[in-house]
Protein backbone atom coordinates (compact mmCIF):
# COMPACT_ATOMS: atom_id res chain seq x y z
CA UNK A 1 0.00 0.00 0.00
CA UNK A 2 2.85 2.29 0.92
CA UNK A 3 4.25 1.75 -2.63
CA UNK A 4 0.58 1.97 -4.25
CA UNK A 5 0.57 5.81 -2.15
CA UNK A 6 4.35 6.92 -3.57
CA UNK A 7 3.91 5.67 -7.18
CA UNK A 8 0.60 6.90 -7.20
CA UNK A 9 2.23 10.51 -6.26
CA UNK A 10 5.19 9.74 -8.65
CA UNK A 11 2.50 8.95 -11.89
CA UNK A 12 0.88 12.33 -10.31
CA UNK A 13 3.78 14.45 -10.96
CA UNK A 14 5.33 12.65 -14.30
CA UNK A 15 1.92 13.33 -15.64
CA UNK A 16 1.62 16.99 -14.88
CA UNK A 17 5.52 17.35 -15.99
CA UNK A 18 4.78 16.07 -18.82
CA UNK A 19 1.26 18.08 -19.40
CA UNK A 20 3.63 21.12 -18.36
CA UNK A 21 6.33 19.97 -21.20
CA UNK A 22 3.50 19.08 -24.00
CA UNK A 23 2.22 22.78 -23.10
CA UNK A 24 5.63 24.59 -23.76
CA UNK A 25 6.58 22.44 -26.53
CA UNK A 26 3.65 23.78 -28.37
CA UNK A 27 4.53 27.12 -27.18
CA UNK A 28 8.37 27.01 -28.49
CA UNK A 29 7.46 25.69 -31.46
CA UNK A 30 5.00 28.60 -32.24
CA UNK A 31 7.49 31.31 -31.47
CA UNK A 32 9.84 28.79 -33.88
CA UNK A 33 7.11 29.49 -36.89
CA UNK A 34 6.54 33.33 -36.08
CA UNK A 35 10.04 33.67 -35.74
CA UNK A 36 10.68 31.51 -38.93
CA UNK A 37 7.70 33.51 -40.53
CA UNK A 38 9.43 37.40 -39.65
CA UNK A 39 12.44 35.67 -41.03
CA UNK A 40 10.86 34.92 -44.17
CA UNK A 41 9.27 38.51 -44.43
CA UNK A 42 13.44 39.78 -43.85
CA UNK A 43 14.38 37.98 -47.43
CA UNK A 44 11.14 38.91 -49.02
CA UNK A 45 11.88 42.67 -48.16
CA UNK A 46 15.57 42.27 -49.24
CA UNK A 47 14.61 40.51 -52.36
CA UNK A 48 12.09 43.25 -53.08
CA UNK A 49 15.03 45.65 -52.71
CA UNK A 50 16.79 43.24 -55.31
CA UNK A 51 13.93 43.77 -58.03
CA UNK A 52 14.12 47.51 -57.27
CA UNK A 53 17.59 48.12 -57.89
CA UNK A 54 17.22 45.56 -60.82
CA UNK A 55 14.68 48.13 -62.13
CA UNK A 56 17.28 51.00 -62.52
CA UNK A 57 16.16 52.32 -59.13
CA UNK A 58 18.97 53.60 -57.07
CA UNK A 59 19.35 52.30 -53.13
CA UNK A 60 20.47 55.83 -52.21
CA UNK A 61 17.79 57.55 -54.00
CA UNK A 62 14.64 58.99 -52.77
CA UNK A 63 11.68 55.82 -52.83
CA UNK A 64 9.13 55.68 -50.12
CA UNK A 65 9.42 51.38 -50.76
CA UNK A 66 13.20 51.76 -49.66
CA UNK A 67 12.31 53.99 -47.35
CA UNK A 68 9.61 51.49 -45.79
CA UNK A 69 12.12 48.56 -46.11
CA UNK A 70 14.87 50.63 -44.96
CA UNK A 71 13.50 50.95 -41.41
CA UNK A 72 13.37 47.40 -41.11
CA UNK A 73 16.73 46.73 -41.51
CA UNK A 74 18.20 48.55 -38.42
CA UNK A 75 21.88 47.14 -39.21
CA UNK A 76 21.51 49.46 -42.60
CA UNK A 77 21.37 48.33 -46.22
CA UNK A 78 24.35 48.27 -48.81
CA UNK A 79 25.00 46.88 -52.54
CA UNK A 80 28.37 45.92 -53.25
CA UNK A 81 29.66 45.25 -56.78
CA UNK A 82 31.77 42.56 -58.21
CA UNK A 83 34.77 43.27 -56.63
CA UNK A 84 33.19 43.43 -53.55
CA UNK A 85 33.51 47.02 -52.86
CA UNK A 86 30.23 49.39 -51.41
CA UNK A 87 28.74 51.48 -53.91
CA UNK A 88 26.13 52.41 -52.39
CA UNK A 89 24.19 52.05 -49.12
CA UNK A 90 21.18 53.42 -47.21
CA UNK A 91 22.39 53.47 -43.60
CA UNK A 92 25.33 52.31 -42.00
CA UNK A 93 27.64 52.46 -44.58
CA UNK A 94 30.85 52.55 -42.71
CA UNK A 95 30.30 48.94 -41.20
CA UNK A 96 28.75 47.19 -44.25
CA UNK A 97 32.01 48.41 -45.95
CA UNK A 98 34.09 46.61 -44.14
CA UNK A 99 32.06 43.56 -44.01
CA UNK A 100 33.63 41.44 -46.61
CA UNK A 101 37.02 41.46 -45.00
CA UNK A 102 35.28 40.82 -41.88
CA UNK A 103 32.74 38.33 -42.23
CA UNK A 104 34.44 35.97 -44.80
CA UNK A 105 32.50 32.99 -43.99
CA UNK A 106 29.14 34.83 -44.57
CA UNK A 107 30.88 36.37 -47.82
CA UNK A 108 31.98 33.34 -49.59
CA UNK A 109 28.93 31.66 -49.15
CA UNK A 110 26.63 34.74 -50.53
CA UNK A 111 28.98 35.11 -53.54
CA UNK A 112 28.31 30.64 -54.28
CA UNK A 113 24.55 31.29 -53.37
CA UNK A 114 22.15 30.54 -56.27
CA UNK A 115 20.76 34.04 -57.65
CA UNK A 116 17.74 34.80 -55.18
CA UNK A 117 18.77 32.47 -52.98
CA UNK A 118 19.23 34.54 -49.66
CA UNK A 119 21.60 33.53 -46.97
CA UNK A 120 21.37 34.90 -43.12
CA UNK A 121 24.34 34.53 -40.57
CA UNK A 122 24.85 36.33 -37.22
CA UNK A 123 27.56 39.24 -36.73
CA UNK A 124 28.63 39.82 -33.49
CA UNK A 125 29.70 43.22 -32.35
CA UNK A 126 30.99 45.37 -29.73
CA UNK A 127 27.02 47.30 -29.07
CA UNK A 128 25.45 43.43 -29.91
CA UNK A 129 24.47 41.16 -32.53
CA UNK A 130 23.42 41.42 -35.71
CA UNK A 131 22.21 39.23 -38.41
CA UNK A 132 23.17 39.85 -41.88
CA UNK A 133 20.74 38.94 -44.95
CA UNK A 134 22.94 38.51 -48.28
CA UNK A 135 21.51 38.51 -51.58
CA UNK A 136 23.66 37.68 -54.91
CA UNK A 137 22.11 39.69 -57.48
CA UNK A 138 23.44 40.07 -61.31
CA UNK A 139 26.70 40.95 -62.65
CA UNK A 140 28.15 39.72 -59.37
CA UNK A 141 26.77 42.68 -57.13
CA UNK A 142 25.64 41.27 -53.74
CA UNK A 143 22.96 42.87 -51.77
CA UNK A 144 23.14 43.01 -48.01
CA UNK A 145 21.11 44.15 -44.88
CA UNK A 146 21.25 43.94 -41.20
CA UNK A 147 19.16 44.05 -38.83
CA UNK A 148 18.83 43.46 -34.73
CA UNK A 149 17.20 39.95 -33.45
CA UNK A 150 16.32 40.72 -30.29
CA UNK A 151 13.26 43.25 -30.98
CA UNK A 152 11.77 40.56 -33.42
CA UNK A 153 12.27 37.95 -31.33
CA UNK A 154 11.18 40.14 -28.27
CA UNK A 155 7.86 40.93 -30.22
CA UNK A 156 6.94 37.37 -31.45
CA UNK A 157 7.95 36.31 -27.81
CA UNK A 158 5.44 39.17 -25.97
CA UNK A 159 2.24 37.98 -28.30
CA UNK A 160 2.74 33.99 -27.84
CA UNK A 161 4.34 33.51 -24.29
CA UNK A 162 1.76 35.14 -21.32
CA UNK A 163 3.40 33.61 -18.16
CA UNK A 164 6.20 34.82 -16.26
CA UNK A 165 7.49 31.95 -15.11
CA UNK A 166 8.77 30.75 -18.47
CA UNK A 167 12.28 31.98 -19.47
CA UNK A 168 13.19 31.31 -23.24
CA UNK A 169 16.55 31.24 -24.75
CA UNK A 170 17.59 32.12 -28.00
CA UNK A 171 21.09 31.16 -29.17
CA UNK A 172 23.11 30.90 -33.01
CA UNK A 173 25.34 28.36 -34.42
CA UNK A 174 28.07 29.91 -32.45
CA UNK A 175 26.21 29.52 -29.03
CA UNK A 176 25.67 33.41 -28.99
CA UNK A 177 22.70 34.53 -26.96
CA UNK A 178 20.09 36.12 -29.11
CA UNK A 179 17.59 37.03 -26.21
CA UNK A 180 16.96 35.60 -22.70
CA UNK A 181 13.77 36.80 -20.82
CA UNK A 182 15.20 35.61 -17.97
CA UNK A 183 18.10 36.85 -15.79
CA UNK A 184 21.23 37.14 -17.77
CA UNK A 185 23.20 37.06 -14.34
CA UNK A 186 22.22 33.55 -13.87
CA UNK A 187 22.43 31.93 -17.38
CA UNK A 188 25.82 30.63 -16.96
CA UNK A 189 27.71 28.68 -20.01
CA UNK A 190 25.05 28.48 -22.76
CA UNK A 191 26.44 24.81 -23.90
CA UNK A 192 25.36 23.43 -20.28
CA UNK A 193 21.44 25.14 -20.74
CA UNK A 194 19.26 21.99 -20.79
CA UNK A 195 17.92 21.32 -24.67
CA UNK A 196 20.10 23.88 -26.71
CA UNK A 197 22.41 21.22 -27.83
CA UNK A 198 19.95 19.28 -29.38
CA UNK A 199 17.81 22.06 -30.71
CA UNK A 200 21.02 23.31 -32.38
CA UNK A 201 21.08 19.51 -33.71
CA UNK A 202 18.24 20.21 -35.63
CA UNK A 203 15.64 18.37 -32.91
CA UNK A 204 13.06 19.12 -31.27
CA UNK A 205 11.43 17.71 -28.22
CA UNK A 206 11.30 17.88 -23.83
CA UNK A 207 13.77 17.83 -21.51
CA UNK A 208 13.12 17.10 -17.81
CA UNK A 209 16.04 17.74 -15.37
CA UNK A 210 16.04 18.07 -11.70
CA UNK A 211 16.95 21.76 -10.43
CA UNK A 212 17.35 23.13 -7.11
CA UNK A 213 14.09 23.81 -6.33
CA UNK A 214 12.19 20.63 -8.44
CA UNK A 215 12.18 19.92 -11.71
CA UNK A 216 12.78 21.70 -14.95
CA UNK A 217 10.90 20.98 -17.77
CA UNK A 218 12.74 22.13 -21.12
CA UNK A 219 10.88 22.85 -24.04
CA UNK A 220 13.60 23.33 -27.51
CA UNK A 221 12.89 23.78 -31.40
CA UNK A 222 15.12 24.75 -34.05
CA UNK A 223 14.73 27.78 -36.88
CA UNK A 224 16.69 26.17 -39.82
CA UNK A 225 16.69 29.24 -41.93
CA UNK A 226 19.21 31.20 -39.54
CA UNK A 227 20.11 27.75 -37.22
CA UNK A 228 18.80 29.22 -34.27
CA UNK A 229 17.50 27.22 -31.24
CA UNK A 230 15.34 28.28 -29.10
CA UNK A 231 14.93 26.80 -25.45
CA UNK A 232 11.88 27.64 -23.32
CA UNK A 233 12.42 26.00 -19.93
CA UNK A 234 9.82 26.50 -16.61
CA UNK A 235 10.62 25.27 -13.24
CA UNK A 236 7.94 22.71 -11.90
CA UNK A 237 7.45 24.05 -8.63
CA UNK A 238 6.53 27.67 -9.58
CA UNK A 239 3.61 27.25 -11.99
CA UNK A 240 2.15 24.17 -9.11
CA UNK A 241 -0.54 26.13 -7.82
CA UNK A 242 -1.87 25.31 -4.15
CA UNK A 243 -4.60 23.27 -4.97
CA UNK A 244 -2.44 20.76 -7.43
CA UNK A 245 0.33 20.40 -4.87
CA UNK A 246 -2.58 19.61 -2.38
CA UNK A 247 -3.51 17.28 -4.52
CA UNK A 248 -0.25 15.61 -5.37
CA UNK A 249 0.59 15.00 -1.75
CA UNK A 250 -3.36 13.99 -0.91
CA UNK A 251 -2.25 10.54 -1.00
CA UNK A 252 0.54 11.37 2.05
CA UNK A 253 -2.65 11.11 4.42
CA UNK A 254 -2.56 7.61 4.40
CA UNK A 255 1.23 7.26 5.21
CA UNK A 256 0.55 6.87 9.07
CA UNK A 257 -2.37 5.20 8.46
CA UNK A 258 -0.17 2.58 7.24
CA UNK A 259 2.95 3.19 9.10
CA UNK A 260 0.89 1.88 11.91
CA UNK A 261 -0.27 -1.19 9.61
CA UNK A 262 3.42 -1.95 9.59
CA UNK A 263 4.19 -2.25 13.10
CA UNK A 264 1.42 -4.53 13.67
CA UNK A 265 2.01 -6.57 10.50
CA UNK A 266 5.77 -6.86 12.57
CA UNK A 267 4.52 -7.75 16.06
CA UNK A 268 2.41 -10.05 14.31
CA UNK A 269 5.67 -11.43 12.41
CA UNK A 270 7.62 -11.51 15.32
CA UNK A 271 5.01 -12.67 17.89
CA UNK A 272 2.90 -15.16 15.19
CA UNK A 273 4.83 -15.91 12.27
CA UNK A 274 7.63 -17.07 13.28
CA UNK A 275 7.28 -18.79 16.58
CA UNK A 276 5.03 -20.80 14.08
CA UNK A 277 7.65 -21.39 11.57
CA UNK A 278 10.11 -22.39 14.44
CA UNK A 279 7.29 -24.84 15.76
CA UNK A 280 6.69 -26.25 12.60
CA UNK A 281 10.50 -26.99 11.75
CA UNK A 282 11.15 -28.70 14.99
CA UNK A 283 7.52 -30.70 14.57
CA UNK A 284 9.06 -31.60 11.61
CA UNK A 285 11.84 -32.83 13.52
CA UNK A 286 9.23 -34.67 16.42
CA UNK A 287 7.72 -36.70 13.39
CA UNK A 288 11.23 -37.99 12.26
CA UNK A 289 12.46 -38.94 16.01
CA UNK A 290 14.06 -35.53 16.95
CA UNK A 291 12.48 -35.09 20.36
CA UNK A 292 15.29 -32.65 22.20
CA UNK A 293 14.24 -29.99 19.70
CA UNK A 294 10.69 -29.88 20.48
CA UNK A 295 11.57 -28.82 23.87
CA UNK A 296 13.82 -25.67 22.94
CA UNK A 297 11.54 -22.45 23.49
CA UNK A 298 9.80 -21.16 19.74
CA UNK A 299 8.81 -17.63 21.53
CA UNK A 300 5.51 -15.91 20.73
CA UNK A 301 2.30 -15.52 22.22
CA UNK A 302 1.15 -17.49 24.79
CA UNK A 303 -1.22 -19.63 22.51
CA UNK A 304 1.29 -20.32 20.34
CA UNK A 305 3.95 -21.55 24.15
CA UNK A 306 0.87 -23.45 25.22
CA UNK A 307 0.72 -25.79 21.74
CA UNK A 308 4.58 -26.17 22.21
CA UNK A 309 4.19 -27.35 25.65
CA UNK A 310 1.52 -29.80 24.70
CA UNK A 311 4.04 -30.91 21.25
CA UNK A 312 6.64 -31.42 24.00
CA UNK A 313 4.18 -33.45 26.59
CA UNK A 314 3.64 -35.64 23.40
CA UNK A 315 7.64 -35.70 22.58
CA UNK A 316 7.79 -37.05 26.20
CA UNK A 317 5.24 -39.87 25.73
CA UNK A 318 6.39 -40.56 21.98
CA UNK A 319 9.97 -41.07 23.19
CA UNK A 320 8.92 -43.13 26.26
CA UNK A 321 6.67 -45.41 23.56
CA UNK A 322 9.75 -45.76 21.16
CA UNK A 323 12.04 -46.62 24.31
CA UNK A 324 9.59 -49.38 25.08
CA UNK A 325 9.17 -50.61 21.77
CA UNK A 326 12.84 -50.80 21.13
CA UNK A 327 13.09 -53.21 24.04
CA UNK A 328 10.21 -54.87 22.65
CA UNK A 329 11.98 -55.12 19.80
CA UNK A 330 15.41 -56.06 21.12
CA UNK A 331 13.59 -58.53 23.05
CA UNK A 332 11.72 -60.05 20.18
CA UNK A 333 15.09 -59.84 18.05
CA UNK A 334 17.28 -62.04 20.98
CA UNK A 335 14.41 -64.11 20.92
CA UNK A 336 14.33 -65.11 17.16
CA UNK A 337 18.42 -65.23 17.42
CA UNK A 338 18.12 -67.77 20.11
CA UNK A 339 15.50 -69.76 18.23
CA UNK A 340 17.73 -69.60 15.35
CA UNK A 341 20.74 -70.82 16.97
CA UNK A 342 18.53 -73.17 18.95
CA UNK A 343 17.45 -74.69 15.47
CA UNK A 344 20.67 -74.30 14.34
CA UNK A 345 21.90 -76.44 16.83
CA UNK A 346 19.48 -79.34 16.39
CA UNK A 347 20.15 -79.77 12.88
CA UNK A 348 23.44 -79.65 13.03
CA UNK A 349 23.50 -82.43 15.82
CA UNK A 350 20.71 -83.87 14.82
CA UNK A 351 19.60 -83.84 11.33
CA UNK A 352 22.76 -83.36 9.76
CA UNK A 353 24.38 -86.19 11.77
CA UNK A 354 21.69 -88.52 10.74
CA UNK A 355 22.24 -87.73 7.14
CA UNK A 356 25.76 -88.04 7.18
CA UNK A 357 25.52 -91.89 9.13
CA UNK A 358 22.61 -92.32 6.01
CA UNK A 359 25.35 -91.09 3.07
CA UNK A 360 28.09 -93.78 4.90
CA UNK A 361 25.73 -96.81 5.29
CA UNK A 362 24.35 -95.75 1.26
CA UNK A 363 28.08 -95.99 0.32
CA UNK A 364 28.49 -99.10 2.00
CA UNK A 365 25.17 -100.26 0.18
CA UNK A 366 27.05 -99.29 -3.04
CA UNK A 367 29.82 -101.61 -2.06
CA UNK A 368 27.97 -104.70 -1.68
CA UNK A 369 25.30 -104.30 -4.28
CA UNK A 370 25.58 -107.35 -6.69
CA UNK A 371 23.86 -105.18 -10.18
CA UNK A 372 25.24 -102.48 -11.98
CA UNK A 373 21.49 -101.01 -11.47
CA UNK A 374 21.74 -101.68 -7.97
CA UNK A 375 24.51 -99.79 -7.67
CA UNK A 376 23.29 -97.03 -10.03
CA UNK A 377 19.98 -96.01 -8.09
CA UNK A 378 22.05 -96.53 -5.01
CA UNK A 379 24.82 -93.85 -6.19
CA UNK A 380 21.78 -91.52 -7.40
CA UNK A 381 20.07 -91.71 -3.98
CA UNK A 382 23.67 -90.80 -2.31
CA UNK A 383 24.41 -87.81 -4.34
CA UNK A 384 20.25 -86.65 -3.45
CA UNK A 385 21.25 -87.23 0.38
CA UNK A 386 24.97 -84.93 -0.34
CA UNK A 387 23.05 -82.07 -1.88
CA UNK A 388 21.07 -82.43 1.05
CA UNK A 389 23.73 -82.40 3.43
CA UNK A 390 25.17 -79.35 1.35
CA UNK A 391 21.90 -77.37 1.48
CA UNK A 392 21.81 -77.97 5.48
CA UNK A 393 25.06 -76.45 5.95
CA UNK A 394 24.32 -73.30 4.51
CA UNK A 395 21.20 -73.04 6.31
CA UNK A 396 22.65 -74.09 9.35
CA UNK A 397 25.20 -71.53 8.58
CA UNK A 398 22.55 -68.55 7.58
CA UNK A 399 20.77 -69.35 11.14
CA UNK A 400 24.20 -69.52 13.01
CA UNK A 401 26.52 -67.76 11.31
CA UNK A 402 29.90 -70.10 12.63
CA UNK A 403 32.91 -67.68 10.97
CA UNK A 404 31.00 -64.54 12.54
CA UNK A 405 31.50 -66.11 16.42
CA UNK A 406 35.24 -67.57 15.68
CA UNK A 407 36.57 -64.84 13.30
CA UNK A 408 34.60 -62.17 13.57
CA UNK A 409 32.72 -59.81 11.48
CA UNK A 410 35.11 -59.23 8.43
CA UNK A 411 36.00 -62.75 7.75
CA UNK A 412 31.87 -63.43 8.09
CA UNK A 413 31.44 -60.99 5.93
CA UNK A 414 33.41 -62.28 2.80
CA UNK A 415 32.41 -65.64 3.61
CA UNK A 416 28.96 -64.39 3.35
CA UNK A 417 29.69 -62.57 -0.34
CA UNK A 418 30.96 -65.41 -1.70
CA UNK A 419 28.10 -67.71 -0.34
CA UNK A 420 26.02 -64.81 -1.69
CA UNK A 421 27.17 -64.82 -5.74
CA UNK A 422 25.71 -67.16 -8.38
CA UNK A 423 27.76 -67.60 -11.37
CA UNK A 424 26.28 -65.88 -14.63
CA UNK A 425 23.58 -64.74 -12.23
CA UNK A 426 24.81 -62.34 -9.65
CA UNK A 427 28.11 -61.33 -8.46
CA UNK A 428 29.12 -60.12 -5.17
CA UNK A 429 32.33 -58.12 -4.39
CA UNK A 430 33.97 -58.02 -0.74
CA UNK A 431 36.59 -55.59 0.19
CA UNK A 432 37.51 -54.37 3.47
CA UNK A 433 38.89 -50.97 4.63
CA UNK A 434 41.18 -49.91 7.45
CA UNK A 435 42.62 -52.83 10.48
CA UNK A 436 39.59 -55.57 10.83
CA UNK A 437 39.12 -55.29 14.72
CA UNK A 438 36.12 -57.39 17.10
CA UNK A 439 33.05 -55.47 18.30
CA UNK A 440 30.31 -56.80 20.67
CA UNK A 441 29.09 -59.98 20.00
CA UNK A 442 25.10 -57.68 19.25
CA UNK A 443 26.96 -55.51 16.86
CA UNK A 444 28.70 -57.93 15.36
CA UNK A 445 25.53 -59.86 14.76
CA UNK A 446 23.59 -57.00 13.88
CA UNK A 447 25.77 -55.61 11.16
CA UNK A 448 26.22 -59.31 9.64
CA UNK A 449 22.31 -59.51 9.79
CA UNK A 450 21.68 -56.04 7.97
CA UNK A 451 24.30 -56.91 5.60
CA UNK A 452 22.62 -60.31 4.73
CA UNK A 453 18.77 -58.68 4.51
CA UNK A 454 20.91 -56.21 2.00
CA UNK A 455 22.69 -58.60 -0.05
CA UNK A 456 19.03 -60.77 -0.26
CA UNK A 457 17.28 -57.62 -1.02
CA UNK A 458 19.73 -57.09 -4.11
CA UNK A 459 19.27 -60.66 -5.16
CA UNK A 460 15.51 -61.18 -5.10
CA UNK A 461 14.56 -57.20 -6.26
CA UNK A 462 17.27 -55.55 -7.43
CA UNK A 463 17.53 -57.42 -10.74
CA UNK A 464 21.64 -56.75 -10.20
CA UNK A 465 24.44 -58.17 -11.76
CA UNK A 466 27.05 -57.18 -9.74
CA UNK A 467 26.84 -56.01 -5.80
CA UNK A 468 29.70 -54.53 -3.85
CA UNK A 469 30.43 -55.19 -0.35
CA UNK A 470 32.82 -53.03 1.37
CA UNK A 471 33.60 -53.04 5.25
CA UNK A 472 34.89 -49.87 6.70
CA UNK A 473 36.63 -50.26 9.92
CA UNK A 474 37.41 -46.29 11.09
CA UNK A 475 39.16 -45.12 13.99
CA UNK A 476 35.47 -43.50 15.09
CA UNK A 477 33.20 -45.66 13.77
CA UNK A 478 32.70 -49.11 12.18
CA UNK A 479 29.99 -49.73 8.88
CA UNK A 480 29.73 -51.35 5.95
CA UNK A 481 28.50 -50.35 2.14
CA UNK A 482 26.21 -52.66 -0.13
CA UNK A 483 25.62 -50.99 -3.45
CA UNK A 484 24.20 -52.92 -6.44
CA UNK A 485 23.64 -51.93 -10.30
CA UNK A 486 19.98 -52.53 -9.76
CA UNK A 487 16.72 -50.99 -11.15
CA UNK A 488 16.42 -48.42 -8.14
CA UNK A 489 13.50 -47.55 -6.07
CA UNK A 490 11.61 -44.46 -4.20
CA UNK A 491 13.29 -44.37 -1.12
CA UNK A 492 9.95 -43.16 1.81
CA UNK A 493 11.03 -40.24 3.79
CA UNK A 494 10.68 -41.69 7.45
CA UNK A 495 11.40 -45.73 8.18
CA UNK A 496 7.51 -46.23 8.87
CA UNK A 497 6.38 -45.77 5.34
CA UNK A 498 8.71 -48.92 4.45
CA UNK A 499 5.91 -51.31 5.73
CA UNK A 500 3.54 -49.26 3.90
CA UNK A 501 4.93 -49.72 0.78
CA UNK A 502 6.22 -53.61 1.21
CA UNK A 503 9.42 -52.56 2.19
CA UNK A 504 9.70 -54.39 5.09
CA UNK A 505 13.59 -56.35 4.70
CA UNK A 506 14.22 -52.02 4.88
CA UNK A 507 12.24 -52.10 8.12
CA UNK A 508 14.13 -54.88 9.62
CA UNK A 509 17.49 -53.12 8.77
CA UNK A 510 15.81 -49.52 10.26
CA UNK A 511 14.57 -51.42 13.28
CA UNK A 512 18.23 -52.94 13.73
CA UNK A 513 20.17 -50.18 13.18
CA UNK A 514 18.23 -48.05 15.59
CA UNK A 515 18.99 -51.03 18.07
CA UNK A 516 22.55 -50.64 18.44
CA UNK A 517 22.63 -46.91 17.58
CA UNK A 518 24.07 -46.89 13.91
CA UNK A 519 22.78 -44.48 11.05
CA UNK A 520 20.96 -46.21 7.94
CA UNK A 521 21.32 -44.45 4.66
CA UNK A 522 19.22 -45.99 1.68
CA UNK A 523 20.33 -43.65 -1.34
CA UNK A 524 18.14 -45.18 -4.70
CA UNK A 525 16.13 -43.31 -7.60
CA UNK A 526 13.87 -45.60 -9.99
CA UNK A 527 16.41 -46.90 -12.86
CA UNK A 528 19.54 -46.26 -10.80
CA UNK A 529 21.73 -48.36 -8.09
CA UNK A 530 20.82 -48.41 -4.57
CA UNK A 531 23.51 -47.50 -2.17
CA UNK A 532 22.81 -48.40 1.64
CA UNK A 533 25.02 -47.79 3.99
CA UNK A 534 25.42 -48.83 7.63
CA UNK A 535 27.78 -47.13 10.41
CA UNK A 536 28.07 -47.57 13.81
CA UNK A 537 29.58 -44.32 16.14
CA UNK A 538 32.51 -45.36 18.31
CA UNK A 539 30.17 -44.00 21.50
CA UNK A 540 28.05 -47.32 20.50
CA UNK A 541 30.73 -49.42 20.67
CA UNK A 542 32.01 -50.97 23.83
CA UNK A 543 35.50 -49.76 25.48
CA UNK A 544 36.28 -53.69 26.12
CA UNK A 545 35.56 -55.04 22.28
CA UNK A 546 38.76 -52.80 20.97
Amino acid sequence: MLAVVFISQSLHHQAMVQLVGDRNLRAVRAVADALSMQLDHKVYSLRTVAKLIESGVPLDGENPAMDLINAEFTGGLGLFDAQDALTAARSGGDYLAALPERQVEFWTQVKASQPDGAVLMADTQADGILELAGLKLSNGRVLVGGFSPAPAIQQVVSSILTTDQARLLVVNQANAVLYYSGDATTLGPVEDFPGVNEALAGESGVNTVPGHHGDLVTAFSYIPQAGWALVLEENWEEIATPFLSTTQSAPLILVPLLVLALVALLFGARQIVQPLQKLEIKAAGLARGDFDAIREPVGGIAEIRNLQNALSGTAEDLESAQDALRSYIGAITDGVEKERRGLARELHDDTLQALIALNQRLQLAQDSADTPEERASIDQVRSMTEQTITNLRRMVRGLRPIYLEDLGLSAALEMLAKETSEPGVLEVAYSANGEPRRLPPEVELALYRMAQEALTNARKHAQAQRVQLVVDYAPDSVGFTVQDDGVGFVVPEMPDEFARQGHFGLLGLAERAELIGAELIVESQPGQSTRVRVTVPQNSLKPDSQ
